[in-house]
């Protein structure tokens, strides 16, 4: 038997969700809540915008996903994923089944892992991060809360990118770098040297830009 799920938002990320969710099969989605005059998005119904969530929370389904497009700052994220759960809803995980993860990781809560992704030993993954098409996260590394990797980027071992953080697209971060919280490094970047916090990084070998 398929479990419902709602989703929140009708962006490009959630057209994604969207097939990995169709794929699995596991879910059933009923449609999507989005402020958008839009009556459908990726084949999918809109049926209404934030007003409708306690009605679908009481009457249709508890699970939800959401995507980020159009989320433009890791905080908005951070502040829906805690309205969602505050409400009482279950942020599921949604994980593509081309994505190699080792059975010795640590996975958190409502995390998003999207095609070709590699996860190895000994990685702890923490709730609301989001792992993007074709990332590499090496042995031992430690992703926090709410973190977001971009497609292709990778991570060498013993990496620890802190909470709130976003690394682009095709970055490199040297073994054991530490990447501080709510740091934001730019696509491309080769990290050599640990960050500070709040901090923007670009280039190779990365270097600080300017302040978050």
């Amino acid at each position: 038997m398929k479990h419902t799920v709602l989703g929140y938002g009708a962006g490009g990320h959630a057209g994604v969700i969207v097939d990995i969710l169709e794929d699995n099969k596991k879910y059933k989605i009923i449609g999507l809540i989005d402020k958008s005059n839009k009556k459908s998005a990726h084949g999918l119904k809109i049926i209404g915008d934030d007003t409708k969530l306690k009605y679908f929370y009481d009457k249709k389904s508890k699970n939800i996903f959401f995507g980020l497009a159009g989320i433009k700052t890791i905080k908005k994220n951070i502040l829906l994923y805690e309205k969602l759960e505050k409400a009482g809803f279950n942020i599921i995980d949604v994980i593509h089944t081309t994505s190699i993860i080792s059975k010795k990781v640590k996975i958190g809560k409502g995390v998003k892992i999207f095609a070709g992704v590699k996860v190895n030993s000994n990685v702890k993954i923490g709730k609301n991060v989001f792992l993007n098409t074709a990332c590499i996260i090496e042995h031992d590394c430690q992703i926090d809360d709410h973190s977001q990797i971009g497609p292709g980027a990778y991570l060498s071992g013993g990496v620890k990118v802190g909470r709130g953080s976003f690394i682009g697209i095709g970055v490199r971060i040297n073994e054991k770098i530490k990447i501080a919280d709510n740091c934001l490094i730019g696509a491309g970047s080769v990290v050599t040297k640990n960050t500070a916090k709040d901090t923007i990084y670009a280039g190779v070998p990365a270097k600080k830009i300017g302040k978050i």
